[in-house]
């Protein structure tokens, strides 16, 4: 038996639309009924809101209608106070893209003028179109996830810059420092910044001998050439004789970043950890959520990638999640003229993002999208990024089929369609 879910179907003929632009401060507010038209502003708070709108619904329920539809376009959390009131009230909610209110505003009123008075009306001619997107109440195991996600992704952009700050820093104390810059954040590295806080005049103040014991009592292992060498490019460094003064406040900066750096590692792990469990509390409540599964998706990977797109049962088809992710091909053509086929990325960017980061360990040669991967690039001439886009769609379209199978892996089955693989079956 094959069961297809169907959206469900609002009678709009009961329901009025109150459009609404949305600023940090102030909503405008249009709505008609009974051969009226109503137009209102208010403050951009909730006990507000919350009067405003019973009202609306009082005047609704006196034409004969049932209730009201709040739509709003997204205005970067602005609007969440007034979409959340309204569902705790009983009304409908749902989006308008800022693009289409961008381009039907000349529809609407032959200019391309804007205005707080002109925006509602836009919003609601979209709404009589029902050229609206939903509005998703996420539960608390996926909100905490996408949260977490995004400050994970704000540490991960913090330490990059602190690892950029610190080989800056780097370069000007210590000028002839030859190692790669993953040296400085081994065992090896961070006890030559703890020791002598990476500084060549205080390396070379007590000899070669005096420096390799210190270092080998903090560094058992560490190799006698890597002595050698920090010793010749601290020799070589001292050369340039910068004022002791100055050479101390760049020693001390160095401290201090070595040790942000630090704190930002701890926070990583720290919100890994949270994002697993809650990942395994959501595993729990849904059999359907893939487990982590080596060489395909970690846990933490995982969990970013849930927290992004929500519940995929939200979605009627993999195409709308790709829509959502703005992975979705744009496609320019007319007449004889056949432009570059690209993705819109009109979605969620971090979605793309983690997305990128799951494909590019996979598409190493023995990896899971190696011979995918290098096919493209080599027989199909595909430049590394397109080949990485493509990739890309494919594993959130497999995920998606991943999810609503709730089988386990099958990497036979993750190449192959379903005629093929029921044929070789």
């Amino acid at each position: 038996m094959k069961i297809t879910r169907k959206a469900e179907k609002i009678n709009l003929n009961q329901i009025v639309d109150v459009s609404v632009d949305v600023h940090k401060d102030i909503l405008n507010l249009l709505f008609e009924v009974g051969g009226k038209e109503y137009t209102d502003e208010c403050r951009n708070r909730t006990t507000v809101i919350e009067k405003r709108l019973l009202r609306y619904h009082d005047i609704a329920c006196e034409s004969g209608k049932k209730g009201l539809r709040i739509i709003c376009e997204p205005t970067g959390g602005y609007q969440n106070k007034l979409l959340r009131t309204a569902r705790r009230l009983g009304f409908f909610t749902c989006y308008v893209n800022t693009e289409s209110v961008a381009k039907f505003r000349m529809i609407e009123s032959n200019d391309n003028s804007k205005t707080d008075s002109k925006d509602p009306r836009v919003i609601s001619s979209l709404g009589r179109l029902n050229k609206t997107l939903q509005f998703r109440m996420l539960s608390e195991e996926y909100l905490l996830l996408r949260k977490l996600g995004i400050i994970y992704d704000d540490i991960e952009v913090s330490i990059t810059r602190q690892r950029c700050k610190l080989d800056k820093a780097m370069g000007e104390l210590f000028c002839d420092y030859s190692f790669k810059k993953d040296f400085l954040y081994s065992k090896s590295g961070r006890a030559l910044v703890k020791k002598y806080g990476c500084n060549p005049y205080r390396i070379i103040q007590h000899g070669f001998t005096k420096f390799s014991t210190t270092m080998k009592k903090a560094v058992p292992r560490i190799r006698k050439t890597t002595l050698t060498r920090l010793w010749s490019d601290a020799q070589s460094s001292v050369l340039n004789e910068m004022p002791t003064s100055y050479v101390d406040i760049i020693e001390k900066r160095l401290g201090q970043l070595m040790q942000d750096y630090q704190q930002e590692l701890e926070r990583k792990e720290e919100q890994v950890a949270q994002m697993e469990a809650i990942l395994a509390r959501l595993r729990d409540k849904d059999p359907h959520v893939p487990p982590p599964t080596p060489g395909v998706i970690s846990a933490k990977n995982l969990a970013r990638l849930l927290g992004e797109t929500g519940p995929l049962r939200d979605f009627i088809n993999s195409r709308q999640l790709l829509r959502y992710g703005g992975l979705n091909i744009r496609m320019r053509q007319s007449g004889k003229y056949q432009g570059h086929n690209k993705i819109s990325k009109k979605g969620r960017r971090l979605l793309r993002k983690i997305l990128n980061q799951i494909a590019l360990p996979l598409v190493r040669r023995r990896e899971l999208y190696g011979e995918f991967y290098h096919h493209k690039k080599e027989k199909d001439k595909m430049v590394g990024n397109k080949a990485m886009v493509v990739v890309a769609r494919h594993f959130l379209r497999k995920f998606y089929g991943w999810y609503t199978s709730g089988e386990a892996f099958d990497r036979q089955r993750f190449f192959t369609c379903k005629t093929e693989y029921l044929k070789a079956a």
